[in-house]
């Protein structure tokens, strides 16, 4: 499990292998807002979520998916600066979706991706990160990093 030092820096080394850009140098949507894909089965938590993540002229949810294929749909059709991925969708998986997402994003420059998940297992982790994550968070416990994590990356890409 990350430190809150470790969630807050997103791993450039991965980047760099991915041969994109580090997540840092995202394109910000109109109006300088993070335009974030939420990839969550839960409407309840999806709902909190979305409330949670949209602070106008900063951060607003552009897509939601609840399973793997809405995942791969949204990703083809929409640009995204950031996706946060929950594990364990009601159909497929989480770890698809950011596979295909940095597959997607090859030629454009990466989205971030934060994994937020009740799977906080070290073996889950690391396939997390091997398909392209870079931040691994515990719902129970770090959910309320979500929110700083995507503002630093905005402020990030807005300089």
């Amino acid at each position: 499990m990350p430190t809150e030092q470790q969630a807050a820096q997103p791993n450039e080394r991965r980047a760099a292998a991915r041969g994109g850009k580090a997540t840092g140098d995202a394109r910000v949507g109109a109006g300088g807002e993070l335009r974030i894909l939420l990839i969550e089965d839960s409407r309840l938590l999806r709902d909190r979520m979305i409330g949670m993540l949209t602070v106008p002229g900063v951060l607003r949810v552009t897509g939601t998916a609840e399973t793997e294929q809405e995942a791969i749909e949204q990703i083809d059709a929409h640009d995204f600066d950031a996706l946060v991925v929950d594990v364990e969708l009601r159909q497929g998986s989480g770890i698809a979706a950011i596979r295909h997402a940095r597959d997607a994003f090859a030629t454009r420059i990466q989205p971030l991706i934060i994994v937020l998940t009740n799977y906080s297992l070290p073996t889950v982790e690391q396939r997390c990160m091997s398909a392209g994550a870079d931040h691994f968070l515990d719902k129970m416990q770090q959910f309320a990093e979500v929110r700083p994590l995507l503002e630093r990356h905005q402020r990030g890409s807005a300089s």
